[in-house]
């Protein structure tokens, strides 16, 4: 469990990934925040999450890349970690996300483990 509650603010536009993530993260002692669209993860992010879980491939001008590429260019907010994610791993996609500025890409489905190993490393978790 997390000592000092962290919070993660998870993006994706299907409501049953942002269900089971924020059951998840829950389990795990996390605060939970989430957005169905980049315009809604652009407000949500007010909150000032610890860390990011946002889906690159979202409908709408807002899409993944975006948001991050935003954030990153924003002073109060570009030190939040990003984790980016999607179903389809294409090349372009992934060096598109790192190019925004995210720290990591996870690929869908994937374990629950793996998501925890990940945020754990940039909240310092072990």
């Amino acid at each position: 469990m997390v000592s000092e509650k962290k919070s993660i603010l998870v993006v994706d536009d299907e409501p049953d990934t942002l269900e089971l993530m924020q059951t998840i993260l829950r389990h795990e002692g996390y605060d939970v925040l989430k957005a169905l669209n980049g315009s809604e993860a652009l407000e949500e992010v007010k909150q000032k999450p610890d860390l990011i879980l946002l889906d690159i491939r979202m409908p709408g001008e807002l899409n993944g890349i975006e948001v991050c590429k935003r954030l990153k260019t924003d002073p109060i907010h570009k030190s939040i970690p990003i984790i980016i994610f999607s179903a389809k791993v294409l090349d372009h996609h992934i060096e598109e996300g790192f190019q925004a500025g995210a720290e990591e890409y996870v690929t869908k489905p994937f374990s629950s483990a793996e998501l925890l190993r990940i945020i754990g490393k940039y909240l310092h978790k072990n």
